[in-house]
């Protein structure tokens, strides 16, 4: 028979131990979820083509703000940057200042640095359209299944409908 004998450590280096392999354990699972995160984001660089926008106004009616077929482009870099930017389909040149600002009734655009935690997407905005969104962090939650990405807001008050919250979706397709 082998007899083993235990040591009982005192009571700061025990705790010591015990905060180190804390640590230790918290590093690993950390950078595991880092390494997803990362995963999800090589995933999504590239180029993307929206092919729906739909609003759901919160006790209300679902909208597709610019129309049925909107024209948009998502960009995402390696470096983890992204770029928005959404048009009403029937867009015409303006030729004086009423036009013009209607113009900018049917865009959506905006820019900034881009985290991934889980499936929450967050852009850090650095540049928008009409300011409103600069400074600002857009929180969305994604999907990505083969070249179809779609991108959820949580409930918010809508930049597109001023007073009222609303959940957004937008679909996306890779373009190649």
């Amino acid at each position: 028979m082998i007899a083993v004998r235990v040591c009982e450590l005192p009571f700061k280096e025990n705790n010591m131990l015990r905060l180190m392999a804390f640590a230790l354990a918290a590093c690993f699972y950390l950078q595991s979820g880092l390494a997803m995160a990362d995963e999800a984001a090589k995933q999504l660089v590239g180029s993307w083509r929206l092919t729906s926008w739909v609003i759901q106004v919160v006790g209300g009616e679902a909208t597709e703000p610019f129309g049925s077929n909107p024209k948009g482009r998502a960009v995402f870099t390696s470096d983890g940057y992204v770029a928005f930017i959404i048009a009403g389909a029937n867009r015409k040149p303006a030729s004086n200042n009423d036009e013009s600002a209607a113009l900018l009734k049917s865009l959506l655009a905006y820019t900034g640095k881009f985290t991934i935690d889980g499936d929450k997407f967050t852009t850090n905005v650095d540049i928008s359209w009409n300011e409103i969104l600069t400074g600002t962090a857009q929180i969305r939650f994604f999907k990505l299944e083969g070249d179809k990405l779609s991108l959820r807001t949580a409930e918010q008050v809508s930049a597109v409908y001023p007073g009222k919250k609303v959940v957004g979706t937008l679909t996306w397709e890779r373009e190649h």
